[in-house]
């Protein structure tokens, strides 16, 4: 499966998602559980993190940093980029991703997992934005 060309097409994907995402329920749902989600990605290098603690001025349920792991992350998932990549497309079964190493986690994992039902939403929302940014290589099999 292919992944990011580079950490700016992943910024501008993953950026994108966010934006759109941040008044959402999966959005909600992280702010609910009061969670802070760090996704370190490898090939391309990257590091993205939600914060569904902190409150925003915008009054939206979240908001997304790059290339920081600050504020402290409650959760963190390391894997490469291509795991990444079917991870947003729903297509990455994330308990056994963890269970074969491809997924590395560390803090917080069970309230993190418990999130997983409130995201198919975002996994069609991040496929929309692939294609708007005209990145469909990334939605091949």
């Amino acid at each position: 499966m292919p992944t990011f060309r580079d950490a700016e097409q992943a910024k501008e994907i993953l950026g994108a998602v966010a934006e759109r995402a941040k008044f959402g329920e999966a959005a909600k749902g992280l702010r609910d559980a009061g969670l802070i989600v760090a996704f370190v990605y490898h090939n391309p290098e990257l590091t993205i993190l939600m914060d569904g603690r902190t409150p925003t001025a915008d009054g939206s349920y979240m908001t997304l940093a790059f290339d920081t792991l600050e504020p402290a992350p409650d959760v963190t998932f390391e894997s490469s980029g291509e795991v990444g990549n079917r991870f947003w497309q729903g297509r990455l079964d994330v308990p056994m991703a963890l269970a074969r190493g491809q997924v590395k986690a560390r803090g917080a994992i069970n309230r993190a997992l418990k999130l997983l039902p409130i995201l198919p939403g975002l996994y069609e929302l991040y496929k929309q934005v692939v294609r708007e940014k005209g990145a469909e290589e990334l939605l091949e099999a």
